[in-house]
């Protein structure tokens, strides 16, 4: 089987095609996972800095 031959198989086939949107669903869910997680890291970031400033506060005041 040629490669060409290879390619319009896969063009007939509805197979490629649904896999191909089930991949491009997943590309998308990934893109926003790791938005979502880059916020999410940040908002977590500030709150433990925050903490942390009042504990230094509280210890250098005793």
């Amino acid at each position: 089987m040629t490669f060409l031959q290879f390619i319009s198989k896969f063009h007939q086939e509805e197979s490629g095609q649904d896999l191909l949107e089930y991949a491009l669903v997943l590309l998308a869910v990934l893109a926003a996972v790791v938005t979502g997680s880059q916020s999410i890291a940040a908002d977590i970031n500030t709150a433990l800095t925050t903490i942390n400033t009042k504990i230094q506060s509280v210890i250098t005041a005793a």
